[in-house]
């Protein structure tokens, strides 16, 4: 998202000339209104529900981490302005089982592929899990009402 921003005027339209302000240098922050248990300034972690589930804020040099395979994109509104949140699938490797040890089943075998949105702010990046035991698409809103973008 570029903060560059083309000012036209009926000046510049008449004389063909158009001019740049760069906005590079003013500050657009995030506001992520739920309980906190962890923030190292970089990375946050949020209970948004009380419960186990969190959701994962990353930010600075935690930016660009790389979360599977894509499966899909919306664009998302959130306060201060419209977003992508996208759909990823992971793929992890599950332990190497021992002699005599029965393979995984479906459901558990599901743990190690798990489904998560990320939505992508100018300046943060929130790991939203989805499937297994994730975020409902009803919860989903509710985290994405308490985030604001100035």
């Amino acid at each position: 998202m570029s903060r560059r921003l083309l000012v036209s005027s009926a000046l510049a339209l008449f004389t063909g000339l158009a001019f740049a302000l760069d906005l590079t240098g003013v500050p657009i922050t995030s506001t992520i209104e739920l309980a906190k248990t962890a923030d190292i300034g970089s990375f946050a972690r949020y209970v948004p529900f009380g419960d186990r589930r969190e959701v994962i804020v990353r930010r600075g040099k935690e930016l660009g981490f790389w979360y599977g395979f894509e499966l899909g994109r919306r664009k998302v509104k959130v306060e201060g302005g419209e977003f992508e949140l996208v759909k990823y699938q992971n793929r992890l490797s599950p332990p190497p089982l021992l002699p005599g040890q029965q393979r995984l089943s479906g459901a558990a075998a599901r743990q190690y592929e798990p489904i998560a949105e990320v939505l992508f702010l100018p300046d943060a990046e929130l790991l939203i899990p989805r499937e297994p035991d994730g975020f409902t698409d009803a919860e989903v809103e509710k985290i994405l009402a308490a985030i604001s973008v100035r």
